[in-house]
């Protein structure tokens, strides 16, 4: 009897234990990614309707999937002064080199950078650049690149001083002594670091001079002499300088468009009477607002390369977006934040650079792809990640059948892989629906294997973007909301009162797990069938996948 009952317990612990393993295969942990093993190439009997394909061609070499995110504006230089700051930006060289700094000269409303010191009684300026070699040693010390804008005239170049939204927006009142300013500023640099460095960064002459008076109280024509001017003195000190124009304003209240290009092209120079103008590259602001529900790329851009393109000594210039994000949410606000931290925002940023590439934007100055108070990545930085798996590769030709929408695929060969960056965005945060895509792979590249390796990575509302647990988390909390906050950007605190901080320290660890861009696919095998590669690609509404496909 005493022997039954044994059996009976260990019969039932067996089936217990049994229970308990099951349990624990079948409850997947939240914070890895499931890896689905099976083929991801269509089912045979699957018919594809032909306005989902896109086609790819791999014979067809469109241009280099170069890089144009590595540059960053920086409003206060000062801040490199600080060791703790310069060691801070350590995570982020990764995939940024250079800073694009503004206002440099004075005339700010916070009076930093006060060089400028007046005329004595000879007639000579007085300046104390002592400040300014101490901000640019610092920044040196970080290994950046620095870029200089010719901004804003010192205060005291005014007898009358005008205090606008970003300072003294006013032209100087003689030019002679802005001359003679200019020469002294860069004179200053180049005896610190030598021509030959200084030489090779990069010289823009004012920021949105169309925008009147928040930027350039003055017309036009004063912008166009004060440019002409500018640059005619900087070219006495580096006759090699890379210079240009001040990015131009594409809202609806800029004063004046293309008109800028005709000066450089054709018009009278002011400093020198002769034709045109130096302009080595050429730049525009950008802002999308979410609340409008489009993308306006295409129809700001193209008024500006067509112009350019008129003109056979600019048509191959750089063309750079510097400065560049979401301006508003859905709602209509604004803040600081100049991004949406969310899936919206990476894959708006996706279908961004495939216009980008399209219209030959050289590059995209970027406010910053990381939340604050932390480095934790933005939707958006998971796909720079993926560009950079892609950087410097060939960009293929790809043909979409049905253009409706704001998605596609930038595909690229790199080291004899195929990449394909497949991207599904709304403009609308809540609308739209998932989307299936069928790329077609075809041409050379695939003619010598049959059966291909393939990874992926994939971003979307659950798949590398923490923000949404962050607002669920400060919500439980109690963290109270701002009247008319800007949601989901970059800065949490457009959004949210006091308390949101203690919220994202106490979960960074989840945090950190869910913002890191996700392999989704791993080592999955697909065959080659009717000399075409086929896949089949599900979306959601707000998505971008990075595909890799390597011969076997």
């Amino acid at each position: 009897m005493m022997y039954l009952n044994q059996k009976r317990r260990i019969f039932f612990l067996s089936i217990l234990l049994a229970c308990i393993i099951s349990f624990s295969c079948s409850k997947s942990d939240p914070f890895i990614e499931e890896i689905p093993d099976e083929n991801t190439n269509p089912p045979e009997e699957e018919i594809i309707d032909p306005n989902k394909i896109v086609t790819i061609n791999t014979s067809a070499v469109l241009g280099e999937m170069y890089n144009f995110w590595s540059t960053r504006p920086m409003v206060n230089q000062t801040r490199f002064n600080g060791a703790s700051f310069r060691s801070s930006l350590e995570p982020i060289k990764d995939y940024v080199k250079s800073y694009n700094m503004v206002r440099v000269l004075g005339g700010r409303t916070d009076n930093l950078n006060t060089f400028f010191n007046g005329v004595d009684g000879s007639g000579n300026i007085i300046t104390d650049f002592s400040g300014l070699l101490t901000s640019m040693r610092g920044f040196m010390e970080t290994g950046f690149k620095p870029r200089i804008v010719l901004d804003n005239v010192p205060w005291k170049m005014n007898a009358v001083q005008e205090v606008n939204k970003y300072g003294n927006t006013n032209p100087p009142d003689d030019y002679t002594i802005w001359r003679i300013y200019i020469n002294a500023f860069l004179q200053t640099l180049v005896d610190e670091f030598g021509l030959n460095e200084v030489k090779t960064w990069r010289f823009r002459v004012a920021t949105e001079p169309n925008y009147a008076p928040e930027h350039w109280n003055g017309t036009k024509e004063d912008f166009f002499k004060h440019y002409d001017i500018t640059v005619d003195e900087v070219l006495k000190v580096i006759p090699d300088a890379i210079i240009g124009p001040g990015n131009l304003l594409t809202e609806g209240v800029a004063t004046y468009t293309t008109e800028l290009i005709d000066h450089c092209a054709t018009g009278t120079n002011y400093a020198t009477g002769k034709t045109g103008t130096k302009m080595d590259f050429f730049c525009i602001s950008y802002y999308e607002k979410f609340d409008q529900k489009t993308i306006k790329l295409p129809e700001t851009v193209e008024p500006y390369r067509a112009k350019l393109n008129s003109y056979s000594q600019f048509s191959n210039i750089p063309f750079d977006i510097q400065e560049f994000g979401v301006l508003r949410d859905e709602n209509g606000n604004r803040g600081l934040s100049l991004n949406d931290g969310t899936e919206m925002g990476a894959s708006w940023y996706a279908a961004i650079a495939d216009l980008a590439y399209g219209y030959n934007i050289t590059e995209i100055y970027d406010w910053g792809q990381e939340i604050e108070a932390s480095n934790l990545p933005a939707g958006r930085r998971n796909v720079t990640e993926m560009f950079q798996k892609m950087e410097n590769g060939n960009r293929l030709q790809s043909i979409k059948n049905n253009t409706s929408g704001h998605n596609g695929i930038i595909p690229v060969s790199k080291n004899n892989k195929i990449y394909l960056l497949v991207y599904n965005h709304n403009s609308s945060r809540n609308s739209g629906t998932t989307k299936t895509i069928y790329p077609q792979i075809e041409g050379g590249l695939i003619s010598g294997s049959t059966k291909w390796k393939m990874n992926e990575w994939t971003i979307d509302k659950t798949h590398g973007i923490f923000m949404h647990e962050l607002y669920k988390d400060c919500s439980d909390a109690g963290v109270a909301i701002k009247t008319n906050g800007r949601k989901y950007g970059n800065r949490p605190s457009d959004y949210f009162e006091d308390g949101w901080k203690d919220v994202l320290n106490s979960n960074l660890a989840k945090y950190e797990s869910k913002a890191k861009l996700p392999q989704t696919i791993k080592d999955s095998i697909i065959e080659k069938k009717d000399n075409k590669i086929t896949l089949k690609v599900n979306l959601e509404r707000h998505s971008v996948k990075l595909i890799e496909l390597i011969p076997q």
